[in-house]
């Protein structure tokens, strides 16, 4: 018999822990449960009666709908009341098909006092179907494997004779799996990554991917695909699908991939071909170039943005920025980064000027590649400028502006370091120790002042920056020098307390405690 891991991971991926499992399973996937190793021995689904548990067993699996919890609270009967009788019948879990995880009626059935039954929960589907795949799975595990990656497979299909292209295809493969995944092409670069939005940990899984391409669950070869101008002796794998994150990949996850692989090769054969018919000038890149610039930003950054209706007026707002001459939009309202390529002109020579534009319309950090004339450099502009951003995200409270420019990678990647230096958790507080004495709102215009004086070349500049009269700059500056000892004239002084100061402020906010924000 499977444990509940196994089937929650083989048959309904997509649940997610409820209540108080959530944060035994924060940073740990699927990994454990509140009854670790239960095994699972049949399904029931709780129906809207008095007795509701009528035929549970011991070693059951419960689907409670929404509809079903609703129907018996209000016939009077509390959620809390429904949990403990699942508990004591030695249900192995519950799994909640709700669209509202934080009702009270869910909240209540997963949060019963003094209860060991863990509770899933995933959107609606028909619980009777549901039923029949766990069964499915108890009776013959590798049949419902491969039924359910049977059901990807069609979706896969249906996308691509819609004319979808590999991002869609990568995110319904993501979707499903309910976990990051990325396609590779045959030199390894990077052709999509996807992380389903409801999925936080997914996210980290894909940013760590995109640091390091090396990262990842699994690989599953992409098969060859001959094309008329290919000769036999030419054909290699088309790529890769990568299961990304740091769970080994299960059965379900293998057997899906490997079902779909065909045709993720087929779609990158298509583009590629489409690709090499395209005139010069036309491959996806703004006419008006070269040169080019690549800008690349985060998708769907705040809650707000999270619908696709959403990502789509922010996607159209952006095409608004400048003709389609001068601007090519990549992607979907499904990617997981918003990527431009726009054609940059003499009065705009780096592109600055237009990336802080979309920085604007945004209003959120983009990343600026160097220039490119080449258009199969493009990937590499890309990849390039996703590196800047993700090293310039890392900094906290630093005074760059909201442009991460690839050209200054090294001094993003310098200062993210910091905090590997041998002893300086320890020395930099013991260095402005003297500045963290005294009530909250003294400390904090202590440490604005020091910030803003190290980050600016003259007192007058520190005042505007803190919104204060420069008069009262110099005051804080003589108080502390009088308090601390220091002078803060001396520039390896000065070098010393702006790594300080970073230390301290990275790690407060590491910690959660209050942090003092750059001024």
């Amino acid at each position: 018999m499977p444990s509940i891991q196994t089937l929650w991971r083989a048959v309904f991926p997509s649940a997610r822990p409820l209540g108080s499992m959530a944060e035994r399973l924060a940073g740990a996937g699927h990994g454990s449960v509140a009854r670790p190793g239960a095994e699972v021995a049949w399904v029931r689904v709780l129906h809207a009666r008095v007795p509701a548990l009528e035929g549970f067993e011991r070693g059951d699996l419960a689907i409670v709908p929404d509809a079903t919890l609703e129907a018996l609270t209000g016939s009077g009967v509390e959620p809390a009341a429904v949990a403990r009788a699942l508990d004591q019948a030695g249900a192995v879990a519950a799994l909640l098909l709700t669209r509202d995880p934080d009702s009270r009626a869910a909240s209540a059935l997963a949060e019963g006092e003094g209860l060991s039954l863990p509770v899933l929960w995933m959107e609606p589907v028909d619980a009777g179907a549901l039923e029949r795949s766990v069964i499915g799975y108890l009776v013959n595990a590798r049949a419902e494997l491969e039924r359910q990656a049977g059901r990807l497979e069609f979706e896969i299909e249906a996308l691509a004779l819609a004319g979808r292209g590999l991002e869609a295809q990568a995110a319904a493969v993501g979707t499903f799996l309910g976990r990051a995944v990325a396609v590779e092409g045959s030199r390894g670069q990077v052709l999509t990554a996807h992380a389903p939005l409801d999925r936080p940990a997914a996210a980290s899984a894909a940013a760590r991917y995109l640091r390091d391409p090396r990262v990842a669950a699994c690989r599953i070869t992409l098969p060859q695909v001959a094309t008329p101008a290919q000769e036999e002796r030419e054909l290699r794998a088309m790529g890769a699908l990568v299961i990304l994150g740091e769970e080994p990949a299960t059965e379900l996850e293998r057997a899906a991939g490997e079902r779909v692989a065909a045709l993720l090769a087929l779609q990158i054969a298509a583009e590629a071909a489409r690709s090499r018919r395209r005139p010069p000038g036309k491959e996806g890149l703004p006419a008006a170039g070269p040169p080019w610039v690549a800008i690349v930003a985060r998708q769907g950054r705040d809650p707000a943005e999270d619908s696709s209706e959403t990502r789509e007026r922010v996607r159209d707002r952006l095409r608004r920025l400048a003709p389609a001459r001068r601007l090519s939009l990549r992607g979907d309202a499904s990617s997981l980064e918003i990527r431009l390529i726009a054609a940059v002109d003499v009065a705009d020579p780096t592109g600055e000027r237009f990336a802080a534009r979309v920085a604007t319309s945004l209003d959120r950090m983009v990343a600026l590649s160097a220039t490119f004339s080449e258009p199969g450099d493009r990937g590499l502009a890309e990849s390039e400028a996703r590196a800047a951003l993700e090293a310039r995200e890392a900094l906290k409270n630093s005074g760059f502006d909201r442009i991460a420019r690839v050209s200054h990678l090294p001094v993003y990647r310098l200062l993210g370091n910091l905090h590997h230096l041998p002893d300086g958790a320890r020395s930099a507080p013991q260095l402005l120790a003297p500045l963290l004495v005294g009530g909250p709102a003294a400390r904090r215009n202590r440490l604005a002042t020091l910030r803003a004086i190290l980050d600016h070349p003259s007192a007058a500049d520190a005042a505007r920056s803190l919104g204060i009269h420069r008069n009262t700059v110099a005051y804080r500056i003589a108080r502390i020098e009088i308090l601390t000892g220091w002078d803060l004239a001396n520039p390896e002084f000065r070098l010393a307390l702006s790594v300080a100061l970073r230390l301290v402020q990275n790690d407060q906010e590491n910690a959660g405690s209050q942090t003092v924000e750059s001024p």
